[in-house]
């Protein structure tokens, strides 16, 4: 089961509640890179008392989509064109890797989960705002690229894996954010190529198709922030 499977669910608690909203807020920008998270607007924002609020902050600082300062408290995590092109390159380094062993290594069950997980995610539409609908794409989206590095027989791989995927979510939002529609890339196709070339197992056509995914966000994100290929040759 997805590990974050939690979040299609309704939230159980005050804690849970806040924190699906303010990470909602913070990934699609409402809670801008480097904003302090000051306790006594965030209990009125969200009407909470202090412990379900530090119970939230402290997943997100978990996540890296929020950082502690000590005794300045909890600001949201800063983002900027380096941290964006590092995290792209070491998924692609830890994925290429453990989705070349998961084609060695997976079975039928594997070949059937990254199908489905695949069919899932193709029959959601893509979000261009905050909501259910988003929320639901997210997590089918990492559904599906986890299940691919799912039998990569590493679980720090996957773990790894895990943690950047979340890291780079909000990267991967703001490349919707104030997009032309025309601009939009067609990232079913490109989830596709990746899964065809899993079936096929053929490891080299794999591990390109994820390498050219991540790096067409990654570096388009990277340039709505400052970034320019052409700056550093």
């Amino acid at each position: 089961m997805d590990e974050r499977s939690h979040l299609r669910d309704s939230p159980r608690t005050l804690a849970e509640a806040t924190y699906r909203q303010l990470r909602e807020d913070i990934v699609w920008g409402k809670r801008a890179p480097g904003t302090a998270l000051r306790s006594n607007e965030l209990r009125a924002a969200y009407d909470i008392g202090i412990s379900p609020l530090r119970e939230a902050l402290s997943r997100l600082a978990s996540e890296r989509l929020v950082i502690s300062s000590g005794q300045r408290g909890f600001s949201v995590a800063p983002l900027d064109a380096e941290d964006v092109l590092d995290t792209m390159e070491t998924r692609i380094v830890i994925e290429i890797e453990a989705l070349r062993r998961s084609i060695r290594f997976g079975g039928k069950d594997w070949l059937a989960a990254i199908r489905e997980n695949y069919e899932r995610l193709s029959a959601l539409p893509i979000p261009q705002a905050p909501g259910r609908t988003a929320a639901d794409w997210s997590t089918q989206h990492r559904a599906f690229h986890m299940a691919l590095l799912s039998a990569s027989r590493s679980r720090w791989m996957i773990r790894l894996a895990g943690d950047l995927f979340d890291q780079a979510e909000r990267h991967r939002i703001v490349a919707y954010l104030d997009a032309a529609p025309a601009n939009f890339r067609d990232r079913d196709a490109e989830h596709l190529r990746i899964l065809q070339a899993a079936l096929a197992r053929n490891e080299d056509a794999a591990a390109e198709a994820l390498d050219s995914h991540y790096r067409r966000t990654g570096i388009g994100v990277a340039e709505k922030l400052g970034y320019h290929l052409n700056c550093c040759g």
